[in-house]
């Protein structure tokens, strides 16, 4: 176990307790809870930040940390686009529209490694949509004035970065298939 992997489990942990923060703020039952759950999404984020760093300067790059590190971000972002929607900061559909997004990646991420023995890497495109989505959670979870309408707005900028991804990562997934199935049929 090294460095980045502790800090993808401590990222995993980060989850529940975003979302019992989240959700005693947001009910009343605990004062600044919402600030907490966003300080736990801003810690989320440097962690992630701190073990990619980590993993490719000292090379500590595992087949762990390469499953589980996406993992944990999808799952702190789902928590905190479920949270927005649930308690009305922004519209249900939206919430629909990432997990429909993130159970698709899932599917054919887990076709491509089951079946060629590939990692889907990180590209531009879903690193922007990341860093969007991350500085639009954060601004709606701070900043109370922030209304329903003006938060699904900043979130349906966050739709079109992701399906942008998605379409991008659907291509990855196209040319791998492809090319491992090509190398089969080469190879018999």
């Amino acid at each position: 176990m090294n460095i980045p992997n502790i800090l993808t489990i401590a990222r995993l942990c980060m989850v529940p307790a975003f979302v019992f923060c989240y959700v005693k703020g947001s009910d009343g039952t605990m004062a600044g809870g919402v600030y907490f759950a966003a300080g736990l999404f801003v810690l989320a984020a440097l962690t992630d930040i701190l073990d990619g760093y980590i993993a490719r300067k000292y090379n500590q790059i595992t087949d762990f940390g390469k499953l589980a590190d996406p993992l944990a971000d999808k799952m702190m972002q789902i928590a905190a686009i479920a949270c927005l929607a649930v308690y009305g900061r922004i519209a249900l559909w939206i919430f629909c529209v990432f997990l429909a997004k993130e159970i698709l990646m899932i599917f054919g991420a887990s076709r491509l490694l089951k079946r060629f023995k590939f990692v889907v890497y990180s590209e531009w495109s879903g690193k922007i949509a990341t860093v969007i989505l991350f500085v639009c959670i954060v601004a709606i979870m701070v900043f109370d004035g922030i209304s329903q309408k003006t938060a699904s707005i900043m979130m349906c900028v966050c739709v079109f970065f992701t399906l942008i991804a998605l379409f991008n990562y659907y291509k990855m997934y196209v040319k791998v298939k492809e090319s491992r199935l090509q190398k089969q049929r080469e190879n018999n």
